[in-house]
């Protein structure tokens, strides 16, 4: 009996080994075929490597950008009809482009032959800062609704000053306005298991899920591609995009220790109104497998200076698509760039883009926070630091908040402004949103902004940096080497 019974734990060790061995070979082959960034592809061959079987696993569940069947039939199905909106743009007219950085024009055909949405103008943008100013000019608006209110949100969480936003979107709904809120699945999980979501289960309300979690393969299989868009368009009259989610920061994640978040919304007026809405109906559409016209109402120009690109990007666009407009952007950066992101893990190509830009005399300024509620990435993010303080980026470090605006401006002139995070999930798996600006005083503004940030922040030193104990330096490299999948 004891021969029998070692004889079978050989034999099933034998066959845990060679099948993890097998697995590995498999799964390794898979990787290297793909061709992903080598960053990300050396990532999950020592994850492969190092952790046996669950590196599978986690291959599996985090490995590849996987839509989904259903979900990427609906999307090629769309995609005909919303790249229409390409022929309302001014690309063809070189005079559209005499008062805008040099870049622009080359920068908005790069843009145009990813998501075919062309840069338009006649719009007016105005900027917002604090959640009060926010939720006021939202609210304002919604009062104002006659035909259409739509909301998209990473993040939903009661309470607060956002109690008045659910309040106007009932008394819309009571006056016959067609609300339709778009969340994510996983941000907003719980605001969906809340009583909160029966206050707005009435007639003329609709709330869905985005990017919900299944694991079969015709459905959303991959619980790391989220929704990290933050829009809300009123009758295709107005339209608010940047980094809030609809939180009060008074309430929200108050014992995470990184104080209140700091914040920026963009508020549109103009022909790309359309634009944002129908990248809104667009995904609405692929959610709910409704039909809602994507664009519904004629773009009708304002008089007003303000050129504008929307710029989404995400798993079911072309795989670098915000990513290479921003390097484009910073190669073409003759005086300064100037960056603020909450989460910088910025990737090789990125990295390097900024390095070289500085090493030429291009003043490049990052300013991120002190503290963020990312373990792993404040640690992946702080081993960039030396190497771009050596290169000449200056960095400054806000502490007033955990600030959350995500923005760059290249040569107070030219702007990106929006969702996206210099971080590789952003660039590379988020569904993001970003407003890519043309007009010179809007991108000023934009910078002049940003630099109240600075104000508030200190600049950190190469030699205090490197200061730091050698054990912290030992394990922000052990992150670096994982983060590609942060």
């Amino acid at each position: 009996m004891g021969s029998t019974v070692s004889f079978v734990w050989e034999l099933l060790q034998q066959l845990l080994i060679w099948g993890y061995l097998f697995l590995v070979v498999a799964f390794s082959v898979r990787v290297i075929m793909l061709r992903l960034p080598v960053g990300v592809s050396l990532a999950w061959l020592l994850v492969l490597l190092l952790l046996p079987y669950v590196g599978v696993g986690l291959y599996l569940l985090f490995g590849e950008r996987f839509l989904g069947v259903k979900r990427s039939a609906r999307t090629a199905r769309l995609k005909r009809a919303y790249l229409h909106a390409r022929r309302n743009g001014p690309h063809n007219h070189p005079e559209s482009w005499a008062d805008s950085h040099p870049a622009s024009q080359a920068l908005a055909q790069l843009e145009y032959h990813t998501s075919g949405i062309p840069p338009l103008g006649g719009n007016r943008v105005g900027f917002l800062q604090g959640a009060q100013d926010i939720i006021d000019a939202i609210v304002a608006d919604i009062d104002r609704a006659e035909y259409f209110c739509h909301l998209e949100f990473y993040i939903w969480q009661s309470g607060g000053l956002i109690d008045r936003v659910v309040e106007a979107l009932l008394a819309a709904a009571a006056r016959g306005v067609q609300c339709r809120i778009m969340l994510d699945a996983v941000g907003s999980s719980v605001f969906f298991s809340s009583s909160a979501l029966q206050q707005l289960q009435v007639p003329n309300i609709t709330v869905v899920k985005a990017c919900p979690i299944r694991f079969m393969p015709w459905q959303l299989a991959r619980y790391d591609l989220r929704n990290h868009r933050k829009t809300v368009v009123v009758d295709n009259r107005v339209a608010y995009m940047g980094s809030f989610n609809l939180v009060d920061p008074a309430h929200f994640k108050v014992d995470a220790g990184v104080g209140q978040w700091i914040d920026m919304m963009a508020r549109i007026e103009g022909p790309t109104v359309p634009i944002f809405d129908g990248v809104f109906r667009w995904y609405w559409n692929v959610e709910t497998n409704q039909q809602l016209p994507l664009l519904d109402r004629e773009i009708v120009s304002l008089d007003e200076p303000a050129l504008l690109q929307a710029a989404p990007s995400g798993p079911d666009v072309a795989q670098e698509s915000i990513l290479s407009a921003l390097l484009q952007a910073i190669y073409a950066a003759g005086e300064s760039i100037d960056i603020v992101t909450p989460y910088f893990v910025p990737g090789e190509a990125l990295e390097q883009a900024l390095k070289i830009a500085a090493r030429r005399g291009v003043r490049v300024r990052l300013t991120v926070p002190e503290k963020v509620d990312s373990f792993l990435v404040r640690h992946a993010s702080h081993s960039y630091f030396s190497g771009m303080l050596a290169s000449g980026v200056e960095i400054y470090s806000y502490r007033a908040g955990l600030l959350h605006t995500k923005a760059v401006v290249i040569d107070s002139q030219l702007a990106f402004f929006g969702t996206v995070n210099l971080d590789l999930r952003s660039l590379w798996l988020n569904f993001e949103m970003t407003m890519i600006i043309y007009d010179r005083p809007t991108a000023a503004e934009l910078g002049r902004l940003l630099e109240e940030y600075r104000a508030e922040a200190e600049p950190l030193s190469l030699q205090v940096w490197r200061q730091r104990s050698g054990v912290s330096r030992f394990f922000e490299n052990i992150t670096h080497l994982f983060s590609p999948l942060i």
